[in-house]
C-alpha cells in the first residue's frame, strides 16, 4: 500500500519487518535525501494511521522513538516536526546508504532496552484486577469525569509512596497523568501561570522572565520538551548531583533526577540537597523544582537512602516549590501510558485549571484496573518479583563485561536502577579520530548490522563539543541475556577490528 503525504510515499510491506520500524526508516531516509527539510510537518498520528490502513499505535511508536532519538520533534498544540538539532543532521547525512536497511531485508534488530520485560508480567492477576474493576464500573468514569483521576488510584499511589519512598502526602495532591511527558507539559503551563502570578505582584520585580533548566547530560525528550521557551539552561553534573547555578533571572525552574541522576546516575548528596532547598527560600532570585523519580522501584542493594526534595525542605517555602514526578511505565508496562504529579496542596488549584485548560490525557477506564492492582497487593509482589529479576539481569550483564569488554570500557556497578553506563576509556578515544564523537561512529557503523546502541554524547546538549564524556546506556532490564550477549560481542568485534587496521 502507497500514499502520497508530505513530499514522502511511505510503503508498508509483508516482509517481516514491524510497521512501525518500516515507517522509522523512511522518515530517516526522507531526512538524508532532503525529501524531508529541517522544520517540515509530518502528518498527525491519527491521519497517518487512517492513511496508511495500520492502527494509531504503530504510527505513535514510530513518532515516539524518533523524538527520542531527537530526529523529530512534537511541538504543542502544533504537531511534529523535523528537528532543528545540528546534531540530527550530521548523524544522518554521514551514515553510508548502507547503514539503513531496506524494508525488503529484515534484520534482527539487537538493542539495549531499560524498559520492562514484559515476559514475566503477571497476566493472570492483571485481567483479575481488569475484570472486577469493571463488573460493577463507575459512572462518573464511563461519563468522562474524575478530571485529576481515579480516587481510588490516588488513595494507593499516597500509600505506595509513603511505604516505599517514605514520601508523605494526602489524595488531593496527586494528579494523575499519561506519563512523564504529560507530566512535565501540565507543570510547565502550570508552573508559569504561578511565576507569573508571584513577580506580578511585586513591583520591584518588573517584567516577568522564567529560565527553564535541564540537567547535562540528560534524557533527550526532556530537553526537547523544554526547549521552546525563550531562556533555558543547563544544570552541570559532578559526584555530588546536579550543580546550583548562578542566575539573574527573576524565576528559575530546574527540572531534575536527583535520587539516581540520568544516565550517570550519580545521587545527589545532602550538603547539595541543602544548597538548592536554600535556593528555594531566597526571594531576589525564585527557584522552582521538578523531581523525576524514573527507575528508584528498583535498588539492588539495600533501600533508597536519598530522601526526596518535599521530604526534606523542612522550611515551607520550599516545600511549596518542589512538585515530583512518577510513572508506572517502569514498572508495569510501557503502553500503560499513566503517571502521576505530587504537587504541593496550595498549588493544586492551579495544576487542576492548567489540566482543564489542556484537556485530560491520562486514560481514565483503566486507572480502576491499575487502583485493584495495587490494592489486592499484587502491585508490590510483582515489584518485588521484578527486582530480583532485575538483579540478575544486571549481573549477568557485568559478567558480559568484564569478559568481553573491559579492556576498552570503564563502568560502576549500579545499586539500582535498569541501566548500565559504559564510558570509552580515555587513551582509545585519542587513538580512533573521528568528524563526530566515537561513540556515535560506533553506534553508526553497528546499525547496519542490526545492532541499536544508545550513545552516551547524544544526552549532552551539543553532542560534537570536545570533553564530552563518551559511552554508552546498557538497558539490562528489556532485553535476554542471550541478545546481550551478541551486542556485546559485537561491540568486541568492532574494537578488535578497527584497532587491527590502524
Amino acid at each position: 500500500m502507497k500514499h502520497a503525504i508530505a513530499s514522502l510515499r511511505f510503503s508498508l510491506d509483508e516482509s517481516g519487518a514491524p510497521y512501525y520500524q518500516q515507517l522509522m526508516i523512511q522518515i530517516q531516509q526522507g531526512v538524508v535525501s532532503g525529501e524531508l527539510s529541517v522544520g517540515d510537518k509530518l502528518p498527525s498520528s491519527r491521519f497517518l494511521a487512517g492513511s496508511l490502513g495500520v492502527s494509531r499505535s504503530t504510527t505513535s511508536r514510530a513518532y515516539d522513538q524518533l523524538i527520542a532519538e531527537g530526529i523529530l520533534t512534537s511541538e504543542e498544540k502544533r504537531g511534529v516536526f523535523v528537528a532543528a538539532l545540528p546534531m540530527v543532521s550530521n548523524r544522518l547525512k554521514k551514515m553510508p546508504n548502507s547503514s539503513v536497511p531496506s524494508t525488503q531485508k529484515h534484520l534482527e534488530t539487537l538493542a539495549f532496552d531499560s524498559g520492562v520485560d514484559v515476559s514475566v508480567f503477571p497476566t493472570k492477576e492483571w485481567a483479575a484486577s481488569m475484570r472486577r474493576s469493571w463488573l460493577n464500573p463507575d459512572l462518573t468514569v464511563l461519563q468522562g469525569g474524575y478530571l485529576t483521576g481515579y480516587p481510588d488510584l490516588k488513595e494507593a499511589i499516597v500509600d505506595y509512596l509513603y511505604r516505599v519512598r517514605g514520601l508523605e502526602c494526602v489524595a488531593e495532591q496527586v494528579i494523575v497523568t499519561a506519563g512523564a511527558r504529560d507530566s512535565l507539559l501540565l507543570l510547565q503551563h502550570a508552573i508559569t501561570v504561578l511565576a507569573r502570578s508571584e513577580t506580578h505582584s511585586d513591583d520591584r520585580l518588573g517584567a516577568q522572565t522564567i529560565k527553564w533548566w535541564t540537567e547535562e547530560p540528560t534524557y533527550p525528550p526532556i530537553r526537547e520538551a523544554i526547549r521552546l521557551h525563550e531562556q533555558t539552561g543547563a544544570l552541570l553534573i559532578d559526584e555530588e548531583g546536579p550543580c546550583l547555578p548562578a542566575s539573574d533571572t527573576v524565576s528559575n525552574v530546574a527540572v531534575m533526577t536527583p535520587n539516581r541522576q540520568y544516565p550517570l546516575g550519580v545521587s545527589i548528596s545532602s550538603a547539595r540537597r541543602q544548597r538548592w532547598i536554600q535556593a528555594m527560600q531566597m526571594t531576589n532570585t525564585r527557584w522552582w523544582l521538578i523531581e523525576d523519580d524514573y527507575d528508584n522501584e528498583f535498588v539492588y542493594q539495600g533501600r533508597s537512602n536519598v530522601p526526596f526534595m518535599q521530604t526534606v525542605s523542612v522550611h515551607d517555602q520550599a516545600k511549596d516549590r518542589v512538585f515530583f514526578v512518577g510513572s508506572f511505565s517502569k514498572v508495569l508496562f510501557r503502553g500503560l501510558r499513566l503517571g502521576f504529579i505530587v504537587a504541593p496542596v496550595v498549588h493544586v488549584p492551579v495544576l487542576q485549571q492548567s489540566q482543564r485548560e489542556l484537556g485530560a490525557s491520562a486514560s481514565l477506564p483503566i486507572q480502576p484496573a491499575v487502583a485493584d492492582f495495587m490494592l489486592q497487593g499484587n502491585f508490590d509482589r510483582h515489584l518485588n518479583r521484578m527486582r530480583r529479576h532485575y538483579r540478575l539481569k544486571r549481573d549477568a550483564l557485568l559478567i558480559l563485561l568484564e569478559a568481553h569488554l573491559a579492556t576498552w570500557f570503564d563502568w560502576k556497578k549500579p545499586r539500582g536502577g535498569m541501566h548500565v553506563m559504559i564510558e570509552i576509556k580515555p587513551n582509545f578515544v585519542s587513538m580512533i579520530h573521528s568528524e563526530i564523537c566515537l561513540d556515535l561512529l560506533i553506534t553508526q557503523s553497528l546499525d547496519s548490522k542490526g545492532v541499536v546502541l544508545s550513545p552516551l554524547s547524544v544526552h549532552y546538549v551539543n553532542a560534537q563539543i570536545d570533553g564530552r564524556r563518551l559511552g554508552f546506556l546498557l538497558g539490562f532490564s528489556g532485553p535476554t541475556e542471550e541478545k546481550m550477549e551478541k551486542i556485546i560481542m559485537a561491540l568486541k568485534k568492532w574494537f578488535t577490528t578497527t584497532l587491527r587496521n590502524i
